[in-house]
């Protein structure tokens, strides 16, 4: 029985694969400074920003969050501490 050769079609169908992308690679132009602040300026007018009350009341989620984490991770560190001291008789000054 005769092996089939399944990879050289693979390889063809990559090979032009590549050859289309660096195609459209070089078609590309860098566009100028100018364009791109333009469309910054595009992007930015189409952003919704929140009004005053909702960044009041994000900001109070965010400071809350965080400070529930830090006492989370105190908590944590602090049980730990008393673990390792009850464990290994170690004592910190």
């Amino acid at each position: 029985m005769a092996k089939e050769n399944n990879n050289a079609p693979k390889k063809s169908a990559v090979t032009q694969a590549r050859k289309v992308a660096n195609n459209k690679k070089e078609k590309k132009k860098k566009g100028s400074t100018r364009e791109y602040w333009k469309g910054v300026k595009q992007e930015m007018s189409k952003v919704i920003w929140p009004t005053k009350k909702e960044l009041g009341a994000f900001t109070v989620v965010v400071i809350c969050t965080c400070a529930a984490f830090a006492l989370a991770f105190w908590g944590i560190d602090s049980g730990f501490l008393a673990i390792l001291k009850a464990v290994l008789g170690i004592t910190l000054s």
